[in-house]
């Protein structure tokens, strides 16, 4: 009978606990580089910020997945099956394009993070309860389990064409960074993303909706404890020169390892 594995499971917790810190670190650099932008290219900016978002809305869904205590609800099921509408991916410029297809790729991945998290959840509390309902539980992990690596693994496809993107905008739209500060900063990711997470900006609207059949409340993120890297910041974080490095990319595929054994025959 099909179950899951303790210790493949802290393992995943621990790996995407790490990978929470990389998240919001890179949350702050993307903001920055909206801000470097955002004067001289506000199509670029707005992509880069809703980047910034997302990254800050991963965080806290793989924070999360660390954290799961266990709910009474397990008679629900839910796998998850969103995905890309192309046809309603925004932005026109090519550069444009690549940053808000990352931005779609975060939010499959926060999806598939999110229906893991709830299936997790209510496998622990159908195992306390004594449920018949636990390999519903174990089949749902497994399937979310599996998405989340497959986006990931999308995602980290990406970071080549995001990162050849920024160094394009750099070097066509030359700024000075002393001319940008933290409260430029600040102004933007509000103007873009949103001040509340409850009442998202039109530009996560818009990118929200290129996703389709996933949670109603995606763009929302759970209340972790995180500090937020951008609104709550205290001073201007350095520009990045690669908007995602390699350590990020070696999280991801960290968490992934796990992830793919966390179902156990």
């Amino acid at each position: 009978m099909p179950g899951v594995d303790d210790q493949k499971r802290q393992a995943a917790k621990q790996e995407a606990a790490r990978t929470a810190v990389t998240d919001n670190n890179l949350a702050a650099g993307t903001a920055v580089a909206a801000g470097l932008v955002a004067f001289v290219s506000p199509p670029h900016a707005a992509a880069l910020c809703v980047g910034s978002g997302l990254f800050w809305l991963l965080a806290n869904y793989r924070q999360s997945v660390a954290n799961d205590p266990a709910r009474d609800d397990f008679d629900v099921v839910w796998k998850t099956s969103a995905q890309l509408d192309e046809s309603l991916l925004p932005g026109t410029e090519p550069r444009e394009q690549v940053l808000y297809r990352l931005g779609a790729q975060q939010l499959l991945v926060g999806d598939a993070l999110y229906a893991l998290l709830r299936s997790l959840e209510r496998f622990d509390g159908a195992t306390a309860a004594g449920s018949d309902l636990v390999d519903a539980q174990v089949d749902a992990i497994a399937h979310n389990a599996e998405a989340t690596v497959t986006h990931q693994e999308t995602l980290i496809a990406l970071v080549p064409d995001v990162n050849q993107a920024w160094a394009s905008i750099r070097a066509e739209f030359v700024v000075d960074p002393s001319s940008v500060t933290l409260e430029d900063v600040q102004q933007l990711y509000r103007e873009i993303v949103g001040d509340s997470p409850e009442t998202p900006a039109p530009p996560m609207v818009a990118l929200g909706e290129a996703i389709v059949d996933a949670a109603d409340d995606l763009l929302v993120p759970f209340d972790t404890g995180l500090a937020h890297p951008v609104l709550d910041a205290t001073e201007l974080p350095p520009q990045p020169s690669e908007l995602v490095d390699a350590e990020y990319v070696a999280g991801l595929e960290a968490l992934s390892e796990p992830l793919r054994e966390l179902v156990v025959e």
